[in-house]
């Protein structure tokens, strides 16, 4: 057996199918021997193989349930448009013929034959809820059963427990199916050849009289025999795959084991097999040895656990071991020396490591399963995927004819198997040419003394399949990463980079990890479709699958393919698929010439374009201002660049500016735009001229001389000026100068601005105004207005400034205008005045003024020029408040109303019978103020002209007079309790406290007159109303025992809170008043200020009265008693 380093891998059972498993019910044939699932063996099953259409009648196929042929009967339904164009991008297979079945009667059928799913020809059945197309193991399955159409090979069914019963053939396809149903899922293409058409059946040779089968049944009347087929040989697959190192193998064999006759005992059977069957990746040793007389190829198995198991096997020895025994063939020790050499010939510092990939094992030669041993003219060295797939392609056959031995014994033996079979081959074959990598030619290298050091590196061969076409790759067995393909020096590899159409394969990329995940890295050819190199983003990394076949794109990429267009600049493809016709490609350039909207684009093998026209609402104007007219540009990219058709443009976003027509070409630097422009300047009817994009520049205008302006333009006198475009903008230049009114010399310069061409510059005009001296002005003309805009002096009647002005010039009409606001300060006068100008050469003006009228004495007024060009005073002089006088008395004077003096019974005051007086003291009195006196709101109507030296005006005032007038009552009174008849003791008191108040403000309105700096008032003032005495009574009586029925002390009160009294008396003041400007305030002498009435009289007892009637009187109550309202009383 060869060495491996994954030994479990290496003696690991051979692959089974991946399909989910469930019980299976175990038949027997009718001819006597093992069924497999169908009801049948190998051999009546392949005399009774079914492969038809579902469109013609189905006769009830033999050993199958009823069900099945009545379901393959019916005409089921094709696949849709999805599902079908998902798979058949993967299989590359048509599946148009192919029908479902998932109803009832289907999945009943399924169920009948213990099968989720099963196909016979192009029918695929379905059992209950499995066709689920749109789900990841619905797909799955699918995909599995599409794999059996392809193969054609009558029914085959998913789902089952065990293939072991199925036979190899049965197996071969099972695992076939199963792994183009994992290539579909992972996205990658099927490899061609992966799906066997048909295949060999295994047959047996008997050594002794074996159970005869029954004979056919009897052929149904009417109906056709079947022909009589011969028994195909048998075959199988055997599949090595290792996630580790991405690499699948298989072999295939027809070969039978044929009794040795008489060999067949129940200990043991002896079979002999025409070849053995050697993969190509046990190297150019193994076939001539194993082919030698004296080196028999045998292996023994015995039956063990349900499997046949290698018997007796000379052991493999260690590793290190094997390597020792290996180097010794040579004359070199594990050591030093050994390490030296094998540096030399290309590996790494130390046996048998190499620079790139897992290091490099001892192989068996004559596998040790087959009689070899560990002697060192057996020895090799092998790559570690080689050896590790070489060995379990053979272990799977020669399992694969044990099992096989082993089956055909047992029916010999009476349906019981030997405890052993042998097999003896008569010779090896190998499939295909023998392959020798790395490590196998370092061996080679490792004896030939010509090789040394500076021999170079070995260069291995790496097979590649692209596009089902076989392609060696020459690698340098080094440390680079990448290895260039395009630029190779080896023509295998030049070759291989321009094998697919549109695609550059550029490099090969190593796995950095070293575990066979290699790449190569792409770029679609930039040469032929013009496409700038090494664009980021650009390059195609393309994963090589475990069968080396290269994985091609198909569709929507994970990420888009930049790209840089040499002719419009940069692009992506957002679509790229890869067949064996070339590259087909579809995505978007987003043009670096700014008119050029992003455009759709398409590119195959022979040619780059953009997919449809350009649309004229989706060019983006190449200037501010311009739209476009007109669009009929298509465009051709590769392999000629050839853009074709016209493109129009109209300046000017409201008057029309210019024209440009331009026809589209091509040049070494990209796209031609050439054309004629007309230019409308202003006062010119038209200019032609020349305009031309090129190299991403637009170029060219047109040139105007001053012949073309004179009798357009105002006052021109002489000038040329240019249009062009440069910097990816239009723009204009020159000047023109005139000769304006007045004698004076201007330049007006040509700009485009705001999208419009305008004339601009400064200088000196003389207008045909009065008041106007010449304006300092900015100069502008549009092709129709020529206007002078600036400021000038300005002289009116006393009045001088500057003003804004405004000179319009339009076909020979003139009209000036303008506005300023001039400060007034003459004589009596200042302020400020608005004045407008009209284009009428009239004048309009508003203000504001102030004019001292005298000393002291300032009016401000507003201020107007007429319709008459008259300046007046226009509304109403305003002057500030005139104080007339000060306060009147200017302290306060108090008058006497009355003094209290008397006895006044008490309203119903007694004590018993005894009645109660008050004896009154105190005294009521008043006072009153005038002033101070104002003057407000001085007002007077008046029209005059103000900037007279001395005008002499009279007017009326308008005038109120605020003068404030106030006065109040003070005073107390009080009272004592009297009695008329003496008694033990009475005493008690009464307080009142009175006031009254009056505030007022006089206000009058009167016409004063002003006359020569002269202006006086009279008038007279009242101010005056009722006096309402607010009073706060509290009063007691008490009186010893002995009185009455009072006893030891007793007490009466009267309570009154803030009570009032209207005494029904008037109080007022009135004055004369008097003021002139000259003289100023006249006082108003006591005499004249007259109270009104002349006396106020207060009544007290009817006072006192009306006070104790409005009292609470409360109950008589013991001395010693708690307060009562206002009143304490307290006894002694």
């Amino acid at each position: 057996m060869a060495e491996h380093v994954l030994t479990p891998q290496a003696e690991r059972e051979p692959p089974v199918s991946k399909a989910s498993a469930r019980g299976l019910l175990q038949r027997k044939c009718a001819c006597g021997a093992n069924a497999g699932g169908s009801g049948e063996c190998e051999t009546c099953a392949a005399q009774n193989q079914l492969q038809r259409h579902a469109s013609r009648p189905v006769a009830p196929l033999g050993g199958l349930p009823a069900s099945v042929g009545a379901t393959l009967g019916r005409p089921g339904r094709p696949l849709d448009a999805d599902t079908r164009h998902f798979m058949e991008d993967r299989f590359g297979s048509d599946f148009g013929s192919v029908r479902i079945h998932d109803d009832s009667a289907a999945a009943a059928s399924a169920r009948d034959v213990d099968a989720h799913a099963y196909t016979v020809g192009q029918n695929i059945v379905f059992g209950d809820g499995q066709y689920q197309p749109h789900s990841e193991s619905g797909r799955h399955l699918l995909a599995h059963e599409l794999a059996h159409t392809v193969q054609q090979q009558g029914l085959q069914r998913a789902g089952i427990s065990s293939l072991a019963d199925q036979g190899p053939d049965y197996q071969r396809l099972e695992r076939e199916a199963d792994f183009a149903a994992d290539r579909v899922m992972s996205g990658q293409p099927l490899p061609n050849g992966v799906l066997s058409q048909g295949g060999p059946r295994l047959s047996r040779k008997p050594a002794t009289p074996t159970v005869t089968p029954p004979a056919p049944a009897a052929t149904p009347a009417g109906a056709t025999p079947a022909t009589e087929e011969k028994d195909p040989a048998p075959g199988f697959t055997a599949e090595y795959e290792t996630s580790t190192y991405n690499r699948s193998f298989s072999l295939t064999s027809s070969e039978v084991p044929v009794q040795v006759s008489g060999s067949v005992s129940k200990t043991q059977a002896d079979y002999e097999v025409e070849k053995l069957v050697l993969p190509a990746q046990k190297g150019p040793y193994a076939l001539a040895l194993c082919n030698k007389p004296y080196r028999p190829l045998t292996a023994v198995f015995e039956w063990a656990g349900g499997v046949p198991k290698p018997y007796k096997n000379i052991p493999r020895d260690p590793t290190d071991t094997l390597q020792r025994t290996w180097l010794s063939k040579y004359g070199y020790k594990l050591g030093k020396e050994a390490h030296k050499r094998w540096k030399e010939v290309g590996g790494e510092s130390t046996f048998p490591k190499i620079p790139n990939g897992p290091t490099c094992e001892i192989d068996h030669v004559q596998e040790l399963q087959v009689g070899g041993d560990n002697n060192a003219d057996n020895l090799q060295v092998l790559d570690k995927v080689d050896n590790g797939s070489s060995g379990n392609l053979i272990q799977q056959q020669l399992r694969y004819l044990a099992s096989a031995a082993f089956d055909d014994a047992k029916t010999a033996l009476g349906n019981k198997r030997p405890k052993r079979v042998s097999l003896s081959f008569k010779g090896a074959v190998m499939q295909g040419s023998p392959k020798c990598s790395l490590c196998c030619q370092l061996g080679q290298r490792f004896n030939d003394p010509s090789i040394t050091a500076a021999s170079g590196a070995v260069v291995v061969d790496f097979d590649l399949i692209i596009l089902g076409n076989p392609v060696k790759l020459k690698l340098p067995a080094d440390k680079s990463k990448s290895i260039p393909l395009a630029g190779s020096p080896y023509a295998e590899n030049k070759a291989a980079a321009g094998s697919i159409k549109g695609l550059t394969l550029v490099s090969f990329e190593r796995d950095g990890k070293g575990k066979g995940r290699d790449k190569i890295r792409a770029s679609i050819d930039g040469e032929i479709m013009h496409l700038k190199p090494n664009t980021k983003g650009g390059d195609l990394l393309l994963g090589i699958g475990p069968d080396g076949a290269l994985l091609l794109p198909k569709g929507k990429p994970s990420a888009p393919i930049k790209f840089e267009y040499t002719k419009l600049s940069p692009g992506q493809f957002t679509s790229l698929t890869v067949d064996s016709t070339g590259i087909s490609a579809e995505g978007t350039i987003k043009p670096s010439i700014p008119l050029l909207p992003t455009l759709n684009v398409a590119m195959d093998a022979n040619s780059f374009r953009v997919t449809k026209g350009i649309d004229k609402d989706k060019i983006k104007p190449p200037f501010p201002g311009v739209k476009v007219t007109e669009a009929s540009i298509a465009l051709e990219l590769a392999p000629v660049f050839k853009p074709v058709g016209t493109l129009a443009l109209e300046f000017g976003a409201g008057k029309k500016l210019a024209d440009l027509k331009l026809t589209a070409s091509a040049d070494d630097a990209g796209l031609v735009l050439k054309g004629d422009l007309l230019v409308y300047l202003p006062g010119i009817d038209q200019a032609k001229g020349e305009v031309k994009y090129q190299g991403g520049e637009w170029s060219g205008g047109a040139h105007i001389e001053s012949g073309q302006m004179a009798g357009k333009i105002p006052y021109v006198k002489s000038g040329s000026v240019d249009v062009w475009f440069k910097a990816g903008k239009i723009d204009a230049s020159g000047k023109v100068n005139l000769e304006l009114p007045g004698n004076n010399e201007a330049t007006l310069e040509l700009n485009y601005t705001a999208s419009k061409w305008v004339f601009q510059g400064r200088g000196r005009i003389k207008v045909k105004n009065p008041y106007l001296k010449p304006i300092q002005a900015s100069l502008w003309y549009d092709g129709e207005l020529f206007i002078a805009k600036g400021q000038a002096g300005f002289a009116f009647s006393g009045l001088d400034g500057t003003v804004d002005a405004t000179y319009e010039n339009k076909g020979g009409k003139e009209k000036v205008y303008g506005k300023g606001d001039i400060k007034i300060d003459k004589g009596k006068a200042k302020g400020n005045i608005v004045v407008e100008l009209h284009p009428n050469e009239k004048i309009s003006g508003k203000g504001r003024l102030s004019y001292e009228i005298k000393k002291d004495l300032v009016a401000t007024a507003g201020i107007t020029i007429d319709e008459h060009q008259k300046i007046t005073f226009d509304g109403e002089l305003s002057f500030p408040d005139i104080k007339l006088f000060g306060r009147f008395p200017e302290k306060q004077e108090d008058h006497t109303i009355f003094q209290a003096s008397g006895s006044i019974p008490i309203p119903g005051a007694s004590i018993g019978n005894i009645g109660l007086k008050v004896k009154l003291w105190g005294s009521l009195g008043y006072y009153y103020y005038v002033g101070p006196g104002v003057l407000t709101g001085v007002k007077a109507t008046v029209k005059f002209s103000p900037f007279e030296d001395n005008p002499d005006f009279s007017f009326t005032l308008q005038a109120k007079a605020s003068i404030p007038a106030g006065g109040g009552i003070t005073g107390r009174i009080g009272a004592d309790v009297v009695i008329d008849a003496y008694i033990a003791e009475v005493g008690g008191g009464l307080n009142v406290s009175a006031k009254a108040g009056l505030e007022g403000k006089a206000e009058l309105s009167s016409e004063i007159a002003y006359s020569k700096d002269k202006f006086s008032v009279d008038a007279s003032a009242y101010i005056g109303g009722n006096v309402v005495l607010a009073a706060a009574l509290c009063a007691r009586v008490y009186a010893e025992a002995g009185v009455w029925r009072f006893k030891v002390r007793t007490e009466k009160s009267w309570e009154l809170l803030g009570g009032k009294f209207d005494t029904g008396l008037g109080l007022g003041v009135r004055l004369p008043l008097h003021y002139d400007s000259v003289e100023g305030f006249r006082m108003p002498r006591l005499s004249d200020i007259k109270p009104e009435p002349s006396e106020l009289k207060l009544d007290p007892s009817r006072m006192l009265s009306s006070l104790f009637g409005d009292a609470n009187k409360s109950d008589e109550r013991e001395a010693g008693s708690k307060e009562t309202g206002l009143c304490s009383v307290k006894g002694d």
